[in-house]
């Protein structure tokens, strides 16, 4: 299969299930071809393209996130998304801090996690207000003038520099979680652990999926379709 990690995702959602299994990222590095993956993740490229070819092919449109329009799009990320990980980052960082103390001697990886979700969560909520504030109204006005096809000064873009700062965000951020990830042994919960702990390891379970879907979203469909469509405009004027 000649296509990129993302291609496949974006034009599937349900084979990051598959991704996911095989510890192929799809969302930062998408770009890479899935036998460049699977080579570099010493994966067997016909066990993957069997295990995709098994995963549903029927995209529904409340998972279809690349045929939407980009206004609908960004109204989905603000309101759904950022709306989920605004609430449950203050979960973690609570969770996070209780279950270190209970068990922090015990198993001793809970100190780093609570470390590595105080040290990231600020940086989340400030990256979103960033977008909310810059990005997506930026995006919404060229959509507008698409719409209404007038001029559009975009000599101030901040579909420049401040994406790839975004997009370096959506890495560290990624990597933080990876970190998270293998720290917990993939989340695998001990047998004596309480209801906070186990709270705490589903949270960040949850949590790190919808992070790599919300990073994909943008990085894969918005951003590329924002800048292809700035440029039409640019083209215009």
């Amino acid at each position: 299969m000649n296509k990129s990690v993302a291609t496949i995702v974006i034009e599937n959602i349900n084979t990051a299930s598959i991704f996911k299994k095989y510890k192929i990222d799809f969302s930062i590095h998408g770009n890479m071809l899935l036998s460049q993956a699977c080579e570099e993740k010493n994966t067997n490229l016909k066990q993957i393209l069997k295990d995709l070819k098994a995963v549903n092919d029927k995209v529904y449109y409340l998972k279809d996130y690349n045929s939407w329009k980009l206004d609908f799009l960004i109204d989905f990320l603000v309101n759904i998304q950022h709306e989920y990980k605004e609430e449950n980052i203050l979960l973690l960082k609570e969770y996070g801090e209780k279950v270190a103390a209970i068990y922090g001697e015990e198993y001793k990886e809970l100190i780093e996690i609570n470390l590595l979700i105080l040290k990231v969560a600020d940086n989340i909520l400030e990256h979103m207000k960033n977008e909310e504030r810059i990005i997506f109204p930026y995006i919404k006005k060229l959509i507008d003038a698409n719409t209404k096809k007038i001029v559009t000064n975009t000599s101030n873009s901040p579909l420049n520099i401040p994406i790839d700062i975004i997009e370096d965000d959506h890495e560290k951020v990624s990597k933080t979680f990876k970190k998270i990830a293998e720290l917990t042994n993939n989340y695998k919960i001990p047998e004596n652990a309480c209801i906070s702990f186990k709270v705490l390891y589903l949270k960040l379970q949850q949590f790190e999926e919808l992070l790599n879907n919300h990073i994909h979203i943008e990085n894969n469909i918005l951003f590329p379709k924002a800048k292809r469509l700035e440029q039409s405009l640019t083209i215009l004027s």
